[in-house]
C-alpha cells in the first residue's frame, strides 16, 4: 500500500462512473476538478459521481477544486484549435472579438495596458511565442516568433501581467461558493502572489461558516516563491505547479524551486504536492519515459506528500493505467526511503512538545519493532498529521468519527482514513482500533501494532501511546 498520495484530475477521459471507480480501486486518494475548464454544473455532477462511488466502495476519497485565479486567458475560438504561423502578425483586442488565427481577445479588458514594444508573450505553455510590435488604443499587434497550436481558454503569459488583476474574480467567488455548497475538502488557489491573497479567501470561507476546508496554494510564479514563508503560515499546503512555474521562471531553475518549496513546506509541517508532466508521455502512450520514472522517484525522496496527474488523466489514452504506473514507482521509492535517517533529522527541527515527542516515539518504535501498522485515533486529524510528518515505514490508520476530518487526511503522507464510531474509553479504543485495522491490513499472529491518540477524544493533543502484539 503506497503512502505518497495520488491525485487524479478529472476530464473528458475520466469523467464517467466506471473510470472513477477503477481509479479509486487503483489507488487514487483525491480527485481534482479544474474549474478553469469545468462549469459549476459539470463540477457538481462530478462531485456527485465521486461521492456515489465513494459510498459504494466504502472508501474515503478527497475532492479538490482548482480555481481560475488572476489569470489572463484566451477567449473561445471558432475552431477547436488554431495554428499560428511563424512571422505572421496577430492582433489582440481589449474587447471580445471573433477569435481566429489572425485576431483574438482575452478575459481582461485592459490588456493593452500590460504590454510594451518588444515584449515577449508566451502561449500554449510557452510553446508559442509572440513579440509585441505595435500598441494601439484598444488593441496591439504581435509577430509570431515561435509557431504552434493554441486553443480556447489557454493562459497568456505576460511579464507581471497577473499582478495587475484582483486575486478573486467574480467567477472565482462563484466557484468558491460552489466548493462551500458541496462541502469540498480542498481548495487549490491558482496564481497566488502573497499571503494577502490567501487571507482574502479565508475571510470568504469564514463569512460562509466554513472553516474546515483545506487551502492549497499553487506556487507558479516568482513572487509567490519569494513570499513562500508568509504563504506557508496561512495555508494547509502548497502545490509545485510546474506548468506555469516553468514558464514564469527560467526552466533550468525549476528543479531548485521544486526542492525548495517541498523543503520549506516540510519545515512548516504543511502538505506539499508536485504537479504537471509527471507522466506526460502517457497522455499519448501506454508507457512512461525513464526520465518520468526518475522524476517521480525523486519527488518521493524529497518528501512530497502527494503527486498530481493532470493531462495524463483528463485527456490521456488510459487514465487507469497511469494510476497503476505511478503507484508502482511510488511504492518502489518508499521501499528505498531512508526512514531512520529521516526520523533523526526531522526530530531536530521540531519543538519538543508532548505531541511531537509522542509522534516521534511512535515512529521510532515502528522502525525498531518492525511494526505492521500505526493506529491513530483523532477528532481533528492533528495526531495523524503529526505522525505523518515524521514519515513512518508503516501505514497510519487514521481513525475518526468525523467524515470531514477523514477526508482532510486524504492528502497526508501515509494516512489511511477509516470512519469509526466515537469511542468512550481507552479499552474500546484499543479493541475497536485493532478490529478496524484487521479489516484493511492483512495480519498474522504476533504482529505488532502501535496505538496512539488523545484521550478523551475531544482532547486536542496526543497524550497516549500503546504497543500491542496481536
Amino acid at each position: 500500500m503506497n503512502k505518497t498520495k495520488i491525485v487524479a484530475s478529472l476530464g473528458p477521459a475520466s469523467n464517467d462512473l466506471e473510470i472513477i471507480e477503477q481509479m479509486i480501486n487503483g489507488g487514487v486518494d483525491v480527485f481534482r476538478i479544474n474549474m478553469s475548464h469545468a462549469s459549476i454544473e459539470e463540477t457538481e455532477d462530478l462531485i456527485k459521481k465521486i461521492r456515489k462511488i465513494e459510498k459504494k466502495l466504502n472508501k474515503i476519497v478527497g475532492i479538490m477544486l482548482d480555481t481560475d485565479g488572476p489569470s489572463i486567458r484566451l477567449d473561445k475560438f471558432k475552431e477547436e484549435e488554431v495554428f499560428l504561423k511563424l512571422d505572421k502578425e496577430i492582433r489582440i483586442y481589449n474587447y471580445h472579438v471573433v477569435c481566429n488565427n489572425t485576431q483574438f481577445s482575452t478575459n481582461y479588458d485592459k490588456i493593452t495596458n500590460l504590454v510594451t514594444i518588444g515584449e515577449e508573450i508566451k502561449l500554449s505553455n510557452g510553446n508559442v511565442l509572440l513579440e509585441v510590435i505595435k500598441i494601439n488604443e484598444d488593441n496591439f499587434i504581435c509577430k509570431v516568433k515561435k509557431e504552434g497550436i493554441i486553443k480556447s481558454g489557454q493562459t497568456i503569459h505576460i511579464q507581471d501581467g497577473n499582478y495587475h488583476l484582483p486575486f478573486m474574480s467574480l467567477k472565482d467567488k462563484e466557484n468558491i461558493m460552489c466548493a462551500i455548497k458541496n462541502d469540498v475538502d480542498f481548495l487549490a488557489l491558482s496564481y497566488v502572489r502573497d499571503e494577502q491573497d490567501i487571507l482574502e479567501v479565508i475571510d470568504m470561507l469564514i463569512e460562509n461558516e466554513n472553516e474546515h476546508m483545506n487551502i492549497i496554494a499553487k506556487i507558479e510564479n516568482e513572487r509567490a516563491f519569494n513570499n513562500l514563508d508568509e504563504i506557508l503560515k496561512v495555508v494547509d499546503g502548497v502545490m509545485v505547479a510546474r506548468g506555469d512555474l516553468g514558464i514564469e521562471i527560467p526552466l533550468e531553475k525549476l528543479p531548485f524551486h521544486q526542492k525548495q518549496i517541498i523543503a520549506l513546506a516540510n519545515k512548516y509541517q504543511k502538505i506539499s504536492l508536485v504537479a504537471t508532466d509527471l507522466l506526460k508521455s502517457m497522455v499519448l502512450e501506454n508507457n512512461p519515459s525513464r526520465a518520468e520514472v526518475a522524476d517521480i522517484y525523486n519527488a518521493v525522496f524529497d518528501k512530497c506528500d502527494a503527486l498530481v496527474l493532470c493531462d495524463e488523466t483528463t485527456i490521456g489514452v488510459d487514465p487507469v493505467n497511469c494510476i497503476e504506473v505511478i503507484k508502482k514507482v511510488v511504492t518502489e521509492a518508499e521501499n528505498d526511503f531512508p526512514y531512520k535517517e529521516n526520523l533523526d533529522e526531522t526530530f531536530k527541527l521540531v519543538s519538543q512538545d508532548v505531541t511531537s515527542t509522542i509522534a516521534y516515539s511512535v515512529v521510532n518504535a515502528d522502525l525498531i519493532l518492525n511494526a505492521k501498522g500505526i493506529l491513530a485515533n483523532t477528532m481533528s486529524g492533528y495526531t495523524a498529521r503529526k505522525i505523518s510528518y515524521f514519515r513512518p515505514r508503516s501505514i497510519i490508520i487514521g481513525l475518526s468519527p468525523k467524515i470531514s476530518t477523514l477526508r482532510s487526511l486524504t492528502l497526508n503522507y501515509g494516512v489511511l482514513p477509516i470512519l469509526v464510531n466515537k469511542f468512550t474509553d481507552t479499552d474500546s479504543i484499543i479493541k475497536e482500533s485493532i478490529k478496524e485495522y484487521k479489516k484493511v491490513i492483512p495480519s498474522q499472529e504476533n504482529d505488532i501494532v502501535i496505538l496512539t491518540g488523545g484521550f478523551p477524544l475531544d482532547n486536542k493533543s496526543t497524550n497516549f501511546m500503546k504497543i500491542e502484539k496481536l
